[in-house]
């Protein structure tokens, strides 16, 4: 038996809801499933993700493959990143100070979405500076009176 963690719909029409299951990869989507290992509900602002980890790295480490968007989820959570330093051998202490090591080395995703937003702002202010340069040098400097 083959076994993925898997996204399984719930809610209304229009308004989903999503449970992330360990589910048999030959059943459907909304099929028979093994055990619930947490949620995700777009529908709210900001989106709410909720995961057992002690159960979700119990299953990755069973062999159970994790699904494109569920994959995701588990990479916002951190929870991927820690299950990979785990695979190693690292102690939890050890597993934390690398976690933090590695996201102080990471850019922030703000200032990504700043950059992104205003491309091309640092060369016309450089643009301008020059300009301004270029007015002061053409004018004549004034003789001084003494």
């Amino acid at each position: 038996m083959s076994v993925k963690l898997r996204m399984r719909r719930m809610g209304t029409k229009k308004r989903p809801f999503w449970r992330v299951v360990a589910i048999d990869s030959r059943n459907s989507r909304d099929g028979r499933f093994i055990e619930i290992l947490g949620y995700y509900n777009p529908m709210v602002e900001p989106p709410q993700i909720k995961m057992d980890d002690d159960r979700v790295y119990h299953w990755l480490n069973e062999g159970a493959l994790p699904s494109e968007n569920v994959r995701t989820l588990l990479k916002k959570l951190g929870l991927m990143e820690r299950w990979r330093l785990m695979r190693t051998g690292i102690t939890i202490q050890e597993l934390e100070t690398k976690i933090t090591e590695r996201r102080a080395k990471q850019p922030k995703a703000v200032e990504n979405k700043e950059k992104k937003k205003r491309p091309g702002k640092k060369k016309a202010a450089k643009a301008a500076a020059a300009a301004k340069e270029a007015e002061a040098k053409a004018e004549p400097s004034a003789p001084k009176e003494g």
